[in-house]
């Protein structure tokens, strides 16, 4: 089986959700003997990442005055080159991972639809993001032979908005991926933490934007702060409409010790995930959730907003709490500070729940997705 994947968003020097998920199951299905052939060759990636790069140098340097020019540019020479090299050989099967429109390249193809954020909240988004990608996931969901969701909650989304049939989908969940691990030594706080914090710390991690719900972490933690000596640490890249929620740590009188670190590699994510006191995730929608699975995975206790895909994915792992209430998530940390007992107790029950799902096992469905697409 001769398969064209599309990694673009390996490029980005700094790898979100989506692109994490590129990067492991490129290389599980290439571990599981499949002949996966990425969309860009090595000259063309050389170039797109010089722009891909400059571009999250730019964003991070001139935040909300970044001009889009410069994403406008590595998208279209992107495009260019994905088609240019998308025709050069001949595949069996296309994977479309992003939002691009799916190549005529003469093979059948499959698609993932993460969620449908875009569609049901397009206002927590840049101006025109919805508007521009819609039509690509409509487009996409109609070429392929089968679609790719990553939790049940999706899938009945897809069904029930865009009228797709459940026969087409395949839930497929994600897993942590293997580096991140437990610490060996709880001892020592690592080099890479102590630089962001000396303190205790609660940790959110993800992609800073409005769907992330992260002034109500941040108005909960205040409530937390008058009883604990813990510091916030927020860690995740800038994403979009993000102005209100760097702010806002000050408007409330909390100063420094709410830290945006801004992205962070790998390790030191896999550290704060060790050493945190507790690990909140608050989105208000969510299609899966990685990080919840990554904290329990190094061992922190986790607390995460009450949504379906939460419930599906950590089941009696985690503490839930109404997303719109900071009182109930701000009363959540304190039980789980408070209690050593608690805290070792949901220690013991996120490293079973993380060691349910596996890289393996996403390849491994994933090539019985193609099989299903070559048999159509």
């Amino acid at each position: 089986m001769r398969v064209l994947l599309n990694t673009r968003l390996l490029i980005c020097s700094h790898r979100a959700g989506v692109g994490f998920y590129v990067f492991n199951l490129y290389n599980e299905l290439l571990k599981a003997g499949i002949d996966v052939v990425p969309t860009l060759d090595d000259s063309s990636i050389a170039l797109v990442k010089s722009i891909g790069d400059l571009s999250a140098r730019m964003r991070t340097t001139f935040g909300k005055y970044y001009p889009p020019f410069v994403k406008k540019m590595g998208d279209a020479v992107y495009r260019s080159f994905h088609r240019r090299d998308a025709a050069v050989t001949s595949y069996e099967l296309y994977h479309e991972t992003s939002l691009d429109p799916i190549p005529s390249i003469g093979a059948r193809s499959v698609c993932n639809v993460y969620d449908l954020a875009v569609m049901r909240f397009p206002e927590l988004f840049v101006d025109g993001f919805a508007k521009e990608v819609t039509p690509n996931i409509l487009g996409n969901i109609s070429a392929s032979e089968r679609v790719i969701v990553n939790t049940s909650f999706i899938r009945d989304e897809v069904t029930e908005i865009l009228n797709i049939p459940p026969a087409k989908i395949d839930v497929i969940p994600l897993a942590a991926a293997e580096c991140y691990r437990e610490a060996k030594d709880v001892s020592k706080i690592p080099g890479e933490v102590r630089k962001i914090t000396t303190r205790d710390y609660l940790l959110y991690a993800g992609t800073v934007e409005p769907r992330k719900n992260l002034k109500t972490l941040i108005r909960a933690y205040k409530d937390v702060r008058a009883k604990y000596d813990v510091a916030l640490v927020i860690a995740g890249g800038l994403g979009w409409l993000y102005d209100d929620i760097v702010s806002y740590p000050e408007k409330l009188g909390l100063g420094k010790d709410v830290i945006f670190t801004n992205y962070v590699d790998g390790g030191t994510l896999c550290a704060l995930y060790q050493f945190a006191s507790v690990f909140v995730y608050p989105s208000l929608y969510e299609g899966f959730g990685i990080p919840p699975l990554e904290a329990m995975a190094c061992g922190a206790p986790v607390i995460v907003s009450d949504i379906p895909p939460h419930r599906e994915v950590s089941g009696d792992a985690a503490i839930f709490f109404d997303p719109a209430n900071h009182e109930a998530l701000a009363d959540a940390i304190a039980r789980v500070l408070s209690s050593a007992s608690l805290r070792a107790e949901m220690k013991q029950k996120g490293l079973r729940k993380a060691g349910e799902y596996s890289w393996q096992k996403v390849a491994a469905e994933t090539i019985r997705t193609y099989e299903k697409a070559l048999r159509n």
